[in-house]
């Protein structure tokens, strides 16, 4: 008797009782994805609804990734600031968001 590792179900196999499952009705199914390639080809019936948070998330993603990371009219009003000696440090103000990041943090 030999006993088959894989049941059967090694996609080389083309024919033969390997590839009948039970009632002798064919399991083999020919690979019609590249190879390498996981993704199962989307039945005529299939459909995705989201739900509105998902929707609502993908909008503010894409917002997020269209805005630029720095905010380049501030950089240059600090800037600005700086150079002519405007520019004041509000160390009350540093100290509070200090502590309050530390208390979202804890």
């Amino acid at each position: 008797m030999v006993i088959d590792p894989n049941n059967g179900l090694n996609p080389a196999n083309t024919g033969g009782a390997k590839n009948r499952g039970a009632g002798g009705v064919s399991t083999h199914k020919p690979d019609s994805q590249p190879a390498g390639s996981n993704a199962k080809p989307a039945a005529p019936g299939d459909s995705v609804v989201l739900s509105t948070e998902a929707q609502t998330l993908n909008r503010l993603e894409a917002q997020i990734n269209a805005s630029p990371e720095v905010d380049a009219a501030r950089v240059a009003a600090i800037k600005e600031a700086i150079a002519n000696g405007s520019f004041e440090i509000n160390s009350e103000r540093i100290a509070e968001r200090m502590l309050d990041n530390d208390d979202m943090l804890s």
